[in-house]
């Protein structure tokens, strides 16, 4: 554990006794050491390990304080001394904790039947398990959000990675096997040994500057060691949701080698999420995908016949869909009646 957090366990640690010795007076407890203050130092100490057990820390808590009260130690006050601690267990386990901090209420609020005092607790309660739900969403956002820059990124630099290669192929590999021609036609015509051998030798650089250059395409093409996916990997999903138990028609029409990288991969992503939707999110038993490649666009259709929720909730799966297709100036269509149904088309 960095020193950050142990600065923070600490603090937090004293801050937990201060205000449990805080709380403990105000309802008129004495603070004593054979008493209150004893209770207030354990809350303190268990509040580290609520990183790794969050909840067990909460329950522990809440069995202290209620015992002590049983035990005549105080009146009042359950809630407020463990906010730490019921904050750290919304964050982990927002339902454990509520029922948790529930029972112990009740239980504290039993003996001396203070329902004003209960009300106010169970505000605080409200107000401290609230802020913690808020802050679980924050960091979930944030973390998606994250792994979906990286994603783009990732994304951006394979397209010019991509780009790159095509360049060089379409370009420079051009180039050279051009030159290739003419050194063998120079071969063939000139007879002086000096000529020919240079020419020779020229030949053999040729060779391996294409060897060269096939190699450093073939680099650019792999990104971060893994092949991008292709169009021909959309047979491989298929495959395997039917292993899933899922009734795959594929209808593919035209050419997929004339595809761009780009588009290809685009649509891979797509019909890969339209996919994973009708696993987890229907009871789809059909699902027809439909591709149709032509030289100015790529068309697909991906539908099943589940029942989901309608309307439908637009999640990160198909937004980033959308801003897959926005991003080449496709168009996207998506209808959630009889069924789910996913269509794009990808200029070309």
């Amino acid at each position: 554990m960095s020193r950050s957090f142990l600065r923070l366990d600490a603090a937090l640690a004293v801050l937990t006794v201060v205000c449990a010795l805080t709380s403990l007076a105000s309802v008129g407890a004495p603070l004593t050491w054979n008493g209150t203050v004893p209770v207030a130092i354990t809350l303190g100490l268990l509040l580290p390990a609520r990183r790794y057990a969050p909840v067990t820390v909460l329950a522990l808590s809440a069995a202290v304080l209620v015992g002590a009260q049983y035990g005549g130690l105080f009146e009042g006050g359950v809630i407020w001394p463990m906010s730490v601690a019921v904050f750290s267990a919304g964050l982990a386990n927002l339902t454990w904790a509520s029922v948790i901090c529930t029972l112990t209420l009740a239980a504290g609020v039993a003996p001396t039947m203070d329902l004003a005092r209960g009300g106010a607790e169970l505000l605080w309660l409200a107000l401290v398990l609230a802020l913690a739900h808020g802050y679980r969403q924050h960091l979930r956002w944030r973390a998606e959000h994250e792994a979906r820059l990286r994603e783009a990124a990732t994304t951006r630099l394979a397209e010019q990675r991509l780009q790159i290669a095509r360049e060089l192929h379409d370009v420079v590999a051009h180039t050279l096997t051009v030159v290739g021609l003419h050194l063998n036609v120079a071969a063939e015509a000139d007879t002086l040994p000096e000529a020919r051998a240079a020419i020779e030798v020229a030949a053999d650089v040729r060779k391996k500057a294409m060897a060269d250059l096939r190699s450093l395409i073939g680099v650019l093409r792999d990104v971060s060691g893994e092949p991008q996916p292709e169009l021909s990997s959309i047979a491989d999903l298929v495959a395997r949701a039917r292993e899933a138990g899922l009734d795959v028609t594929l209808d593919e029409r035209g050419d997929p080698t004339e595809v761009p990288a780009a588009q290809a991969m685009a649509a891979f992503r797509i019909v890969q999420e339209a996919m994973t939707n009708a696993l987890k999110h229907s009871d789809a038993r059909r699902l027809l995908v439909h591709l149709d490649y032509s030289s100015r666009q790529v068309r697909l259709e991906v539908v099943d016949d589940g029942t989901g929720p309608v309307p439908y909730t637009e999640g990160h799966g198909l937004t980033g869909m959308r801003e897959r297709v926005d991003a080449l100036g496709g168009w996207l269509e998506i209808e959630a009646d009889d069924g789910f149904a996913v269509r794009a088309g990808l200029p070309v």
